[in-house]
Formats: C-alpha cells, structure tokens, sequence
C-alpha cells in the first residue's frame, strides 16, 4: 500500500449507544402529546359526567342508560390507563416500563373494545324487543345486568391470550413492546378470531337489527301520516331519538376501531414483520378517539342528559337558575333515594297558607256558596186560605 498523508480520526466519545431509527421529530411529539392531552380531558370529564348524571338523575335511570354506563366505564379505563402508556412510549421513544406492563397494556387494549362491542349488541337487541316488541318481551334493569356482567366477563376471557402473544423485543437496540402479534399461525388464527367475534360479526348483527328498527319505525310513521293522527302503535319521539343516537355512537365505534383491527390482522398475517410506531399511534389514536367522543353524542342527542348535566353543576355550584322558579334541594339522604332534584316554586301568601276560621268555613254569603248544589222539592202555593 501506498503510504497516504491522512491522519486517523480517533472517537473521544466513548462507547457508542444504540441509536433509535424510529425516532421521531420534536415537533411530532410535541403535537401527539397536545393531541393526547385533549382527548385525555374530554375522555375523563365527559365520561365521569356521564356516570354522575345517570346515577343522580331520576330521568335517566333505564336499562338503556345502564348499558351507557358500562360504555363510560370502558372508556374511562382507556383514558386513565392506555391512554398515558401510550403517551410514555411516545415521549420516551421506547417502553421503559417492564415486560408484565406492556402486556397489561396490551391486554387492556384487547379488553376495552371487546366489552363495549359487546355492550353495543345488548344496546342494539334491546331497542328491537322495546320498539318491535314492546309488550311481549322486555329487558329489566336485573337482565340488563347480567347482560353487562357476561359482557365483561367474555371481554376478559377474550383478551387473556394477549399475556402469551405480547411481550418486550429485547432484540433490537432499544427496548420495544410489541404492538402487533408476530407471524406465526397461532397469532394469526387469534388475531383472524378477534376480528371476527370482535368486529365483523357485531357489525353484521347491529347493522341488521337497526335496519328492521328503522324500518319498522318508517312503516308506523308512514301509516300514522296516512290517519293524520299519532295511533296507538306509533313510535314515541323520544324512543326514535333514542335509537338515532345509539346507531351514532354504534357508527362511530365500528369507523374509529376498524383501522385498529385492520392493521392488528395485517402485521400479524406478515411474515417481514418490522414495527412501524407512526401507524401504530395513528391507529392508536383514533380508536381512543371513540372514548371522547360519546360524552359528545350523548349530549347532544339526549335532552334529558343535558338538564341532569345542568341540574348537578346547580347543586354543586349552589346556584339556581332562577330564584323565582326553581328551588333546588340539598344532598340528603331522602333526596337521593328518591332522586329529589329541581322542583317548581309556588310563592303562597300568609293569607292563603293560614288555617280558615269555623266560623268562616261555614259562612255561605262570605265564601259565595248561596246557590245550592242541587234544588230541593217545595211544595207549589197552597190555593186553599
């Protein structure tokens, strides 16, 4: 070799670390976490307010708003639990939380859309038996119970195999939980599973039976415009609100957690499996995008929502909305048992509040009663003298 005049460079920055190809821009995080924080806060807010106002309102306690509690109850859990392991991984640019936590993770992500998929179809069959059906069959609030307990019950069952099929990548550079199953044909054959039992299958049933309740309720509608009258077998309005607004949420669960399904059966079908984060997250966040936006819906379709929303920030504020019309009551006891809330005020005069006399009481020319109830027989003039 021919002799050259440069010089080595020799490294002064002692060992090298393991850089992350992945990595993203600060920009990036910046604008995932302000994206996180809000919908946390929507999340959080929206759905506590949903569980406090069906549990003090009176108006509100039905077998449906059962089914709706179970509903904020699974997404609060992904708000207080996904959502901020989700925004550590963002942050950090790796999981620093330990293998038995990515899988609770990962489980809990499994779990929440299961049980409110569940909670969907029970939603859905009772608006068929309440408006197709109505005194045939009905679903108490005891059946609806058990039909939320056996939702969560499966929810979990399903979501059990996710302790085996998830756990930290300790072979790359940096510690990485897994997001997708990897290749092989048990992840495939359960992720195929999940799909079905989890998405396609509910969707084909609410799809279904919400189509033979809108048809049935144009059919009514129909025949009730023709007797320009509201019949007996009408449907109330307040029953079709009702369904309009659970086919709403029912549109948007199966829209913001078909990419999340989609992707999950993708990666776990592809045998080049290599973690892509950004499609993750995006996937990632618009299913949690589900758990935000029902406190929305629920307040815009459901009137009777709002005014418990607005009855519970005047009890908790201690303000009325006027002095002279309403009078709220305090948090007793007696008044949440008997869900005592706002309450119309009459403003009686002393006059008209004190006890009347004996005497007045029987005095016929004061109290205007000289006509009598009824005429009473007398005799016709005597023509005898």
């Amino acid at each position: 070799m021919l002799p050259t005049n440069s010089t080595p460079v020799v490294s002064t920055a002692g060992p090298t670390t393991p850089i992350n190809p992945n990595a993203q821009e600060t920009w990036q995080i910046a604008l995932q976490v302000l994206t996180a924080a809000i919908m946390w806060l929507m999340a959080v807010f929206g759905n506590c307010l949903v569980i406090l106002v069906v549990k003090r309102s009176r108006r509100l306690q039905s077998t449906t708003n059962y089914f709706v509690v179970s509903l904020a109850l699974a997404d609060l859990l992904v708000a207080l639990f996904c959502l901020p392991m989700v925004l550590i991984r963002v942050i950090s640019q790796e999981w620093l939380l330990g293998n038995m936590l990515c899988k609770v993770v990962r489980f809990t992500q499994y779990m929440t859309p299961s049980m409110t998929v569940l909670v969907l179809v029970g939603i859905c069959v009772d608006r068929f038996y309440t408006i197709l059906y109505p005194l045939s069959f009905k679903i108490t609030r005891g059946k609806a119970k058990k039909i939320i307990l056996v939702s969560w019950f499966l929810a979990i069952v399903l979501s059990c195999p996710t302790f085996y099929f998830f756990e930290v990548n300790q072979s790359l550079p940096y510690p990485f939980c897994n997001t997708y199953i990897a290749y092989s044909p048990g992840g495939i054959m359960y992720t195929a599973f999940v799909m079905f039992v989890e998405y396609l299958l509910p969707l084909l049933i609410v799809f279904v039976i919400y189509a033979r309740v809108v048809r049935h309720i144009w059919r009514v509608g129909i025949r009730a415009g023709r007797a320009l009258q509201r019949t007996t077998n009408a449907v109330p309005r307040t029953k079709v609100k009702t369904v309009k607004m659970l086919m709403i949420v029912s549109t948007v669960y199966f829209a913001l957690w078909g990419p999340f399904f989609i992707a999950q059966l993708w990666f776990a079908a592809s045998a080049d499996y290599t973690p892509i984060p950004e499609l993750y997250i995006a996937t990632v966040w618009i299913a949690f995008g589900s758990s935000a936006s029902n406190p929305i819906i629920y307040s815009y379709y459901n009137p009777n929502f709002r005014r418990g929303c607005r009855e519970l920030f005047c009890m908790s504020t201690m303000k009325c909305y006027r002095s002279n019309t309403y009078a709220i009551t305090t948090s007793t006891r007696f008044a949440k048992r008997n869900h005592v809330g706002v309450a119309p005020m009459v403003n009686y005069s002393a006059e008209r509040m004190r006890p009347p006399s004996p005497y007045r009481t029987f005095d016929r020319d004061m109290n205007g009663d000289k006509k009598l109830a009824w005429p009473l027989p007398t005799a016709g003039q005597s023509t005898y003298l």
